[in-house]
Formats: structure tokens, sequence, C-alpha cells
């Protein structure tokens, strides 16, 4: 099989970063790939990237309408312009997702059949530590960045109301210190109506043994990552989530199967999205 692979240059941005580890792996699969560039000889023409090559993706795809087009979209929120991609996304074979949540703002917003849509899971890069450097270190964790949302601050009054020390990190830390809260924080939340995929350091806390808080909404990708892993509160109701923060920060000692966790994030590596790419071209 022969790949056109549009691929951006901005290895600060997670999806570049992964798009470009996970071409490695394709072509260790046996993947022919052409690098951002098409010929007759190509099956597809695929962006992992996603909609922010929008100009890369339409170039080549006008110069290869017959080529079928696959564009994996990371995120679609009401509240921002995509406006720009939607005739691309029209003339898209498939579209790749990251979860269910973004193929339900694909249809609610810009009328994307259902049948066109594939969840494929985003792999998570998850990194060892010494046990001794994990522990309860007596503080919430918010990995999350700020952005518009219903529930945004719920997190921040609970942790007022409760008496509890929150951190937020809205991506200004560097690698080893957002990695050190994870480490050492009682458990993480998200109080978010709406992500993608919960922030996929949620899941690095997860294979750590850190217990996970995150609503219930369909609208919250994180769900289909955790699945019955999560405590969820109920969406649009802060009473519940304040109850759920008080539990949670109470038990946080709580002992945890880390086998049982460590076995269950398995779902979640490059190979198992590999895994799911490969037979998506195959049998699309």
């Amino acid at each position: 099989m022969k790949i056109s692979y549009i691929q951006g240059y901005d290895i600060r941005s997670t999806e570049t970063r992964i798009s470009f580890n996970l071409k490695d792996k394709l072509t260790e699969r046996g993947i022919q790939i052409m690098f951002n560039e098409c010929d007759k000889h190509c099956d597809y023409i695929l962006s992992i990237n996603g909609l922010g090559i929008n100009d890369t993706i339409v170039n080549i795809h006008n110069r290869y309408p017959d080529k079928k087009l696959i564009i994996y979209v990371w995120d679609m929120y009401p509240w921002t312009d995509y406006a720009r991609g939607y005739d691309i996304l029209k003339k898209c074979h498939q579209i790749w997702t990251p979860s269910y949540e973004v193929i339900l703002r694909l249809k609610e917003l810009y009328n994307i059949p259902e049948g066109k849509c594939r969840v494929i899971p985003t792999y998570v890069e998850f990194f060892e530590a010494d046990e001794k450097n994990v522990f309860n270190g007596n503080f919430v964790y918010h990995p999350v960045r700020l952005y518009e949302d219903k529930h945004l601050y719920w997190t921040d009054i609970a942790c007022t109301t409760l008496n509890i020390p929150l951190l937020r990190s809205n991506h200004t830390l560097t690698k080893e210190e957002y990695r050190k809260k994870v480490l050492t924080c009682s458990f993480m939340v998200t109080e978010y109506f709406e992500s993608s995929t919960g922030g996929l350091t949620l899941l690095e806390g997860y294979y750590h043994g850190k217990n996970i808080l995150i609503s219930d909404s369909i609208y919250q990708g994180a769900r289909d990552y955790f699945g019955d892993k999560a405590t969820y509160f109920k969406s649009e109701n802060y009473t519940d989530f304040l109850i759920k923060m008080a539990v949670m920060w109470r038990n946080a000692n709580n002992p945890v199967n880390i086998q049982c966790r460590r076995e269950y994030c398995k779902n979640f590596t490059i190979d198992c999205m590999v895994d799911n790419i490969v037979n998506n071209l195959t049998n699309g």
C-alpha cells in the first residue's frame, strides 16, 4: 500500500509530534509513504495532523481528486470557526476522530454523516517512574488548558469551598514539572463539559495510580478512554461535582491495583493506534 502522508512541521504541536511518530511506525508495517506529496500510485491521501494544515491538504487533493482522502479531526468545538476546512471535509472518504464526541459535533455543526466517521483513539505517551517518586502530595491536579466551557472554573470554586490545594497547569509547565505533578497529586480532575479526549495526561495519571474525575456529558471524550475506570459527576450539576470532589479527596489514600491499570492502558499504546490505522486503510 502507498499513501500520501500530509504532515506539518511544528513539533511543539502534540498532533504534529504524534503524526511524525506514526509515520515511522506505518513505514515499519510496510506502508510506502510519500511525505507531503502524492502521485498516481497512491491509494490514499492521509492527514493525521488534522485541519491545521488545511492549505497543504487542499493543494494535494486538488491535484489528485480521485484519491481517497482521510483526515484525522482532533477536535470540533462549537465556539471555534472551522468553516475554512468544511469544504475539504465534505470531500473526505473517511474522517477519523479521537472520540465519539468529535463525531457528534461534526454531525451537528457541519452535517457530516456519521457513517463517514471512524473513532481511532489516539495513543498516550506513558512514562515510567521510580515508585518512591509516586505519592499523595495533598493537592488536586487539573492538567487541561483553559478554554471556553460551561463548567469552566468549577474545580477552582470547589477547591476553594473544600479548602483543597489546586494546581492548574494550563500548559505552562515543562515536561519534567508536569510529570512530577502527575506523580505527586492526590487525584486528577477536569470539570469540562466538552473535550475531544479529556486531556491525555489524565491517562498518564491513571497509569501511575491516580484516580480521575470527569463529567458524564456526552460531549466529554474522556468517556471513550476511561469507560468505567473513572469517577463521573452529573453534567451541569455543580452540587454533584462538589460532592464527588469531597469524596475523592477523602479517599485519596485508598489503595489501587496498579497492575490492572497498566494492563488497561495497553489499549492506548502507539502500536494499538497503528493497528487501527492499518485496519481502516486495509478495509476502507
